[in-house]
Formats: structure tokens, sequence, C-alpha cells
């Protein structure tokens, strides 16, 4: 060329130095790439956390040698939670008794759905402690943002409660164990305590079902089958069908849960 300049293909590196450019790509589309690491105590032990968007991830810290020094090495018993199992995270504060604000700030509280087997889940709250009120509010956004990004949750819930299910147990399994999972997963509830049998169904029949991300039955295998009648045939209202033939019916429009408090908890299984 002119001037003696000769124009030198760029390198392209490599295969490890390719590598080292395609795994934080890969990690990022995975949601494995790191968004916060930190250090919280955890079941009384010294713990390096690392949050991604699909993960929560620990290892507890000890020192290297036992005269203490001051050298930290992690260890190998790492514990893994699945961001998809969170349905709450709050902040964990001390307060004194009739306070229900302010307080001081311990750290962080995470809440997971943990599945015991044959069809059952329970919950479990894992305590991330720090006193530093920065380091935990930077925490607790990041892992809100996470929450807030998984779409499908409902956020507003009808609830029909058939208060004569099983030995009228019902409006006690909802009242004492649903509804506060519902309150910390800050999920809103319109509730009706049903009177009758066919109540559910003909307030479904009118009911504007656009205002809800799910309709919920507390009760037995007949309160179940109400309220899918009462889904079923408001669909089919709405879709201008005659409900006296529908040789192709709608699908009801929003999804159905079934908290099984009746003698059998038929459905419970087989949905």
């Amino acid at each position: 060329m002119p001037g003696g300049a000769f124009l030198r293909p760029r390198s392209r590196g490599g295969p490890e130095e390719r590598r080292r450019r395609v795994a934080p790509v890969a990690a990022a589309a995975a949601g494995e790439e790191p968004l916060l690491r930190g250090l919280f105590e955890i079941a009384g032990r010294s713990c390096d956390v690392v949050l991604s968007a699909r993960r929560l991830r620990w290892s507890p810290v000890l020192p290297e040698s036992p005269a203490g020094d001051s050298s930290m090495v992690l260890q190998a018993q790492e514990e893994i939670m699945e961001m998809k199992d969170v349905f709450s995270v709050k902040l964990k504060r001390r307060r004194f008794v009739g306070r229900k604000n302010g307080g001081t700030l311990l750290g962080i509280t995470i809440f997971k759905s943990l599945n015991k087997g044959e069809n059952k889940l329970t919950d479990c709250a894992i305590h991330l402690n720090n006193l530093s009120e920065d380091h935990c509010h930077l925490w607790f956004k990041h892992l809100k943002e996470i929450l807030n990004g998984f779409q499908n949750r409902p956020k507003s819930l009808k609830v029909f409660v058939n208060p004569t299910s099983h030995k009228r147990e019902a409006t006690r399994v909802y009242y004492e164990q649903v509804a506060p999972l519902f309150k910390l997963a800050d999920i809103k509830t319109d509730v009706t305590v049903t009177e009758y049998e066919g109540h559910a169904l003909s307030l479904l029949k009118e009911c504007e079902l656009q205002a809800f991300d799910g309709v919920v039955c507390v009760g037995g295998d007949g309160s179940v089958s109400e309220v899918a009648h009462g889904l079923l045939l408001k669909a089919q209202i709405d879709a201008g069908k005659d409900i006296g033939y529908i040789q192709k019916p709608v699908r009801a429009p929003i999804p159905f849960g079934v908290i099984p408090a009746g003698e059998t908890k038929t459905y419970c299984y087989v949905l």
C-alpha cells in the first residue's frame, strides 16, 4: 500500500479469550449474572451471598486458620434458593410493643414456598441479618424488582369461602392459614363467605372479572364444582353463547385456584 503501510486483520483471540467474552453474555441470558454480592448473617453464620435474576446463593465464610487470621476462605457448602419460589420479601425490624412503624433494622426476611411432596406446599422464612441500612435497602430494592418482574403472579383475587365445608373448618382455614400468606405476598382480596348453595354461582354470573387476576375457592368438592360452573357460565355469557346448547364452550378468562377444606378434597388431587 502507499507509504509502506499495511492493514493487519484484527486479532480474534484464542479459544480461551473467546470463552471469556461469551461467558458473561451467556450468564446474563440465563439470568445468572450476579446483580449483588455481600455479607449477611444467616442461621448464625457469616455468609457470602450472591444475587442473580434467577437465584440467591450463599456460602458460609470462616477464618482460614484456627488462630482467627483475617483472611477469609469460602467453604464448599453452598446453598441455593430459586427466586421463582420466593413469594415475599420484607425488611426485618425490632419494634417496641404497640409500635407499627420504625424500629431498629435487623436485616431482610425472604419468604419462599417449599415443596413437601404429594401435592403439598409449605412456607418457610430465610433471615438475612445485617445492621447496615444502606446495605439492606439496596438488596431489598433488587429483590423486590425481581419479584415484580414475574408477570404471571396475581395482584388481586376474588375469594369464595364456604363456611359449612367439612365441620365448618373452611372459614378458619382461610383466615388463619391462607389470608396471612396473601397479605404477606401483597395480594389484594375481595372475600365472599357464601350464605347458601348457589350463592357463588349467582355472584359470578354478574361479577366483573376484569378487576381480578384469579378466582379462589375455599371449600370442598361441591363448592369447587359450583365456582367452576360459575366461571364457565360467565365466560359463555360474555362471549354471547347460547347457554342452553354449547357445542364449543369458551374457556374461562382467568385462573381458578382451590384451597381444599372439605371432606374428600378430590379436586385438589386431579386439577
